[in-house]
């Protein structure tokens, strides 16, 4: 018996590969195996989709060859021709298309939550759910994901790479644990999008918090407005630096309790790994995003009143 069955199995292979035409599409056709899927399900999925000519056919492949059991779940991509051969080893091989998923550097739990429910309607994930802890970045999923296990991952991921910062860090920064890390780091994500800058705009607040100085971060007074709810589309006001949150930098001394949007590898980065100087003060050039700097009030004072005279000659040409 046992020869017969391991004869039948070299014919099948065989017949397979020689036997069964490959089934002509002039399309790169998708196909989803979601997960439950039975062999039946499965079958004339394929063959609604002009994978395979005849669903029976590959039913009995599949089962005479032992493989039901062996074939994966998720979104497939099938190029122009396929035998049952190649259908069936792209199955049982898990051979996937992964998609995208961005979180954009600086934006909020509910951005992401939004990202996840277009994904999975039927999610129950709620804001608190999502984890502080999270790196902005591109991360892959499969259609058939549930936005928990999305989550998860993306979770995972961003702990392995925080992890590996945070034990290669200069030592002499004032950060108590990774949480810290990632509330440094948001605040700078949200203050510049220039690169070269954030380790010297993390350099200039751990600064501030050596010498006992509030950081005086505008984002975190829009934060603590919107608690990154919605857009804030208007400037900041001076009664705003004195609107009364732990999450306002101006009214508080050190770091506010969380993060105020999703920071990205670099902005975490230059919170581990800060630029030594005596800088104490930055203000925006109105220029790509760039800043001027200084270690002392009175130059700071000289740098705003360049920043308003630019601000003034833009609206002037506009």
């Amino acid at each position: 018996k046992l020869q017969f069955f391991f004869f039948f199995i070299i014919f099948l292979n065989f017949f397979s590969l020689l036997i069964f035409d490959k089934h002509h599409n002039s399309n790169i056709n998708r196909v989803i195996i979601n997960p439950g899927m039975n062999l039946e399900e499965i079958s004339q999925q394929l063959s609604s989709k002009k994978i395979i000519k005849n669903p029976d056919i590959f039913k009995i492949w599949v089962k005479f060859s032992f493989q039901e059991k062996k074939l994966k779940f998720g979104e497939f991509l099938f190029k122009k021709n396929n035998s049952i051969y190649d259908v069936t080893k792209k199955l049982i091989d898990g051979d996937v298309v992964f998609r995208k998923l961005t979180i954009v550097e600086g934006s909020s739990k509910y951005e992401l939550l939004n990202i996840l429910k277009e994904i999975d309607p039927k999610s129950s994930l709620k804001h608190d759910d999502i984890s502080d802890l999270i790196v902005a970045d591109t991360y892959n999923y499969q259609i058939t994901d549930s936005a928990e296990k999305i989550l998860n991952d993306i979770r995972k991921i961003s702990n392995d790479f925080s992890q590996k910062i945070w034990s290669e860090r200069d030592q002499t920064i004032p950060l108590n644990s990774i949480n810290e890390m990632f509330i440094l780091a948001s605040i700078v994500e949200k203050e510049t999008s220039v690169r070269d800058e954030k380790p010297i705009i993390s350099g200039v607040f751990f600064n501030r918090l050596n010498k006992n100085m509030r950081l005086q971060s505008d984002p975190t007074v829009i934060f603590a407005i919107t608690e990154g709810r919605y857009k804030l589309n208007r400037k900041l006001t001076r009664k705003d630096l004195k609107f009364r949150s732990v999450h306002n930098t101006y009214v508080n001394k050190g770091l506010p309790p969380k993060i105020i949007g999703f920071p990205g590898k670099d902005s975490l980065l230059s919170a581990t790994s800060p630029k030594k100087s005596d800088l104490l003060y930055f203000v925006s050039k109105n220029k790509g995003g760039e800043h001027y700097f200084s270690s002392n009030y009175k130059q700071h004072l000289k740098n705003v009143k360049l920043w308003k005279n630019k601000r003034r000659d833009i609206n002037e040409i506009k």
